[in-house]
């Protein structure tokens, strides 16, 4: 999980959304951290780092996803910041359940016409 030390002003998706709705969004930067993809937002003088709902910075696993989340909010362009990217997982894998799916799976049977 990201440090919320190095990001200190964050801002959560509601709160996003209404700035995005103003037109107030100068811009977004999809940054690379280790283990995922961080969105930073600047309106005004600001520079806001995107918060889940517990005030936690928001991950995301990939560059694909963050870039869906971004377009999303109706910001069609951004710029993307992999200095700092680590390829790494963010959570860990789960050979269980992994197994799991694997006895749910069924062959598809194909039935005789004749």
């Amino acid at each position: 999980m990201t440090d919320p030390a190095l990001f200190p002003l964050t801002i959560k998706e509601p709160a996003l959304r209404e700035l995005v709705a103003d037109s107030v969004v100068r811009s977004a930067t999809v940054t690379g951290q280790h283990g995922g993809f961080v969105v930073k937002v600047s309106y005004g003088t600001a520079e806001r780092t995107l918060a889940t709902v517990r005030g936690n910075i928001r991950l995301f696993a990939t560059l694909d996803t963050a870039g869906a989340f971004v377009r999303g909010l109706g910001i069609p362009r951004f710029e993307v910041d992999l200095t700092d990217y680590e390829p790494a997982r963010l959570r860990k894998p789960r050979p269980d359940r992994a197994e799991a799916l694997k006895r749910t799976r069924t062959k598809m049977q194909q039935t005789n016409l004749i």
